[in-house]
């Protein structure tokens, strides 16, 4: 397959310079919406399989990436609902097929039931979502919050990074071109030579503490946009699984469950994730 460097551009959106990347294709947009701590770059194997069906386009979300900070300092899923409504209808579209990882799906399948006429298909690659509130799933999050804000944030360079992650969770069960990538567009040169990461971990962690805020769950399960939800069996999601009996109430879509596969499933399995979106974006109903 030709590797080919996507166009980089910014659209304004809700006070937000979102950095935004062109990767080719021809036909209707479809639109990658990374989890919360990456950047759209990332995703390159599955934005380069998707061409053959659409022009594939990927944005860095607020305080992402090269995409600015937010000026009000508001750094929650439901601005970065907000921020994929925005970026849509700056563009101009609407009706456009989606493929979201993590809270990345989240806000996908959100949107899809707040705006149905901006969303026509969507691919949801293990969305965090919780039963409530207060859900026992949610336990993860204060150690989760501690974790992140002791995050190593700078590093010699980029072949250090990479050696630092490659044999550490979660990113040892990444494809190393992936992990590469990561290494290299999200972090940025220091004035001393260095590599500091593109998202600041308080901006990641402030992610997390507001996620009992919104009921990702609850538009997920209303929405009338017809979805296809990936999740990886490992069992190491942040939230809960769609599968089972909360599976039954989703009555506009799927669940697939993959073997040997957890959270970072689009990492580790690229191509299946691929072929499993590219089927179901081209369905007609």
């Amino acid at each position: 397959m030709e590797k080919r460097e996507p166009r980089s551009s910014f659209v304004n959106v809700n006070g937000v310079r979102l950095h935004t990347l062109d990767w080719g294709g021809d036909g209707a947009p479809i639109v990658i919406v990374h989890a919360t701590g990456f950047l759209g770059r990332i995703y390159r194997p599955l934005a380069e399989r998707l061409r053959a069906i659409g022009h594939v386009y990927s944005y860095d979300q607020r305080g992402h990436g090269d995409s600015s900070p937010a000026p009000d300092t508001e750094y929650s899923w439901a601005a970065t609902m907000l921020d994929l409504e925005g970026f849509i209808t700056a563009m101009g579209w609407s009706g456009v097929r989606a493929v979201g990882h993590s809270a990345g799906a989240t806000a996908i399948g959100s949107l899809a039931a707040e705006r149905p006429d901006l969303i026509s298909r969507a691919v949801l690659l293990e969305p965090v979502i919780f039963e409530a509130p207060d859900a026992p799933e949610l336990g993860w999050r204060n150690p989760f919050i501690e974790r992140t804000l002791k995050r190593k944030r700078i590093f010699d360079s980029v072949d250090a990074m990479y050696s630092n992650f490659e044999n550490k969770p979660p990113y040892n069960t990444w494809r190393k071109d992936i992990l590469r990538d990561y290494c290299e567009f999200g972090t940025r040169p220091t004035n001393d030579g260095r590599r500091e990461l593109k998202c600041a971990p308080e901006i990641e962690a402030k992610f997390y503490e507001t996620a009992s805020d919104f009921d990702g769950l609850g538009r997920i399960l209303r929405s009338t946009v017809p979805m296809l939800v990936i999740f990886g069996a490992r069992g190491d999601s942040l939230g809960a699984s769609l599968s089972g009996k909360v599976a039954q109430r989703l009555k506009h879509g799927r669940v697939i469950d993959v073997e040997d596969a957890g959270h970072f499933m689009p990492m580790e399995k690229p191509e299946y994730a691929a072929e499993q979106a590219i089927e179901f974006l081209t369905l007609k109903s």
